[in-house]
Parts: C-alpha cells; structure tokens; sequence
C-alpha cells in the first residue's frame, strides 16, 4: 500500500472528509464505496470507520462544511455598512470565490439537491436532507433580503425579487459544474473567473448594469 498522506497522519477527519468529497463529486454518493475513499487516502477502509460510522454520515458532514464555508464568508459582508448594491456584489463575489475553493464540498451539496428532487433516498436519508436544504434557503435569504432593500430605495430592481433571486443563483452554483483549476492559474486569473460569473449572474438586478 502506498504511504498514507500526511495529512491523513495530521488530521484524519479532514483528511478523509477531503477525500470523500472528491470520491463524491468524480463518482456520485450512490457509485462512490468506503472502499473508494480508503483507496484514495491510501488508507484501509477499517480507518475510515473509525471515524465515521457510514457512507451517509461522510456525506451529510460535507453538507455542512460546504455551508459553514459559505456562511463564514458572506456573514460579514451581510452585517458591512455597504449600499446595497456593492454588499450584494461583494457578498456574490464571496460566494463565488467559496464555490471554486471548496468545489467538491459544493458539488455534494448540489447532489443532495438532486437526491431530494429524485426521491432517491431513505425516510431517514430524505429528514437529514430536507433539514439540510434550510440551511441553502438561509443562505439564499440573506441574498433576498439585500435585494429587497434595494429595491425599495431604488438602487435595484426585480418585478419580483423571489423569483429574480432564482437565476441568480443558478448563475452562480453553476461554476461548480464547469470550472476546472488549472495548476499554472494565478490569484489574479481566478479573480477574473469569479468577476465574470458575478457580472453575469447580477445583471438583471442591478440597475447600472
């Protein structure tokens, strides 16, 4: 077998989490065995259970780091003192940033959604899951609000800002399907990435747009 990471060695919950995420997001959570993650952290699948007791519990926590990572980057901007319309920007340029760093975290939300849709899941699985998607309702609330805000002193604009709010949205969980890190990207071209998803995904809102 070959030599286990050091970050397995370092901090296995993570490292298996990591690892699990990116079994998920090549594989989806269905395809995807202990076996497989054990594989790719070069480590026994005994090591994985020792962690976690399943396949769903892997999956259920990446659900929640993906949004704790979100939550942990949008809360500030949420709580600035910024018109609306520059919070709205800048809160979507944290979301955007935070779908690229943390993709295979975020790709296993979006199966989850997928799963809810397909019904593909047990009585229990389906609980979790419906428990789970409050929390992207809450994370797509703070966007609403914000917009609503503007809307209502005239620095933006949606007939009907929950509808709006939807294509935002899909504008922007989009790059999870088809970025692709590239290992010679720079800061400056990534940022170039995100400024381009956010410019696309605002313009129906945004009045000088």
């Amino acid at each position: 077998m070959p030599e286990q990471s050091e970050a397995l060695l370092t901090d296995p919950r993570d490292a298996i989490l990591d690892a699990a995420a990116l079994c998920f997001m090549e594989r989806g959570f269905n395809a995807t065995s202990i076996d497989d993650i054990a594989r790719r952290l070069s480590a026994t699948k005994g090591m994985v259970y020792h962690y976690f007791d399943s396949k769903a519990q892997l999956f259920f926590e990446i659900h929640h780091r993906a949004m704790d990572a979100l939550f942990e980057e949008l809360e500030p901007v949420v709580g600035s003192d910024l018109p609306a319309p520059e919070r709205f920007t800048e809160m979507a340029r944290c979301y955007v940033r935070t779908l690229i760093r943390t993709q295979p975290y975020q790709r296993t939300v979006s199966e989850a959604v997928q799963m809810l849709l397909r019904s593909s899941t047990t009585e229990a699985q389906r609980a979790q899951l419906e428990r789970l998607q409050e929390r992207r309702k809450r994370c797509e609330g703070l966007f609403l609000t914000v917009l609503e805000e503007g809307i209502a002193n005239g620095t933006m604009r949606a007939a009907r800002p929950k509808m709006s709010i939807k294509p935002v949205f899909g504008a922007m969980n989009s790059v999870i399907n088809w970025y692709q890190p590239r290992d010679s990207e720079t800061p400056a071209q990534r940022q170039g990435v995100v400024d381009e998803v956010v410019l696309v995904a605002l313009r129906g809102v945004m009045k000088n747009s």
